[in-house]
C-alpha cells in the first residue's frame, strides 16, 4: 500500500486539476468566485462605489459642459449646440458635410492618442491612460 500512495495522490491531483481546468473553460469559475464574495463584502462594495463614482463624475462633467446657462437643466437648444460644436470639430474642410474620411480620421486620431507605445494595439496601460487623460480634461 505504501508503494501505491504516490500514484493514488498523483491521480487525485490530476482529477482535481482536470476539474479546475474544465470549470475555467466553461466560464463558470468567475460565477463561483463572484458568488463566494458576498454582496456586502468590502471588496465588492469598494469596486461598485469606485465604478459608480467614475461614471457619475464623467456624466457630471459632460452635463456641465452642455448646460450653457448653468441652470442644472439641458434644453434642446443647449444639447443641439453641443452636437453642433462636435460636428464642426469633425468637419475639417468646413463644407457642412462629413465625408467618411473626416469621420474616420476622428477615430484614427483617438486611437493614435491612446496607443502610447505606438505599436498599433491598445493594451491595458493604453486604456488606463485614456481614462486618466479624460479625468483631467474638460469635454470640448
Amino acid at each position: 500500500m505504501k508503494d501505491k500512495l504516490p500514484f493514488i495522490l498523483g491521480g487525485v491531483a490530476i482529477l482535481i486539476a482536470s476539474g479546475v481546468f474544465l470549470l475555467c473553460r466553461s466560464g463558470r469559475a468567475s460565477d463561483i468566485i463572484s458568488k463566494s464574495i458576498k454582496s456586502t463584502s468590502p471588496v465588492r462594495i469598494y469596486a461598485e462605489n469606485a465604478k459608480n463614482t467614475y461614471i457619475n463624475n464623467k456624466f457630471s462633467r459632460h452635463f456641465e459642459h452642455l448646460d450653457l446657462d448653468h441652470d442644472q437643466k439641458i434644453s434642446r437648444d443647449e444639447y443641439l449646440a453641443g452636437r453642433k460644436r462636435a460636428f464642426e470639430r469633425l468637419d475639417k474642410n468646413h463644407d457642412n458635410m462629413l465625408s467618411f474620411d473626416e469621420y474616420a480620421a476622428s477615430a484614427v486620431r483617438h486611437f493614435d492618442q491612446a496607443d502610447q507605445d505606438h505599436d498599433g494595439f491598445l493594451n491595458k496601460e493604453d486604456l488606463a491612460s485614456i481614462d486618466r487623460s479624460r479625468n483631467h480634461e474638460d469635454i470640448k
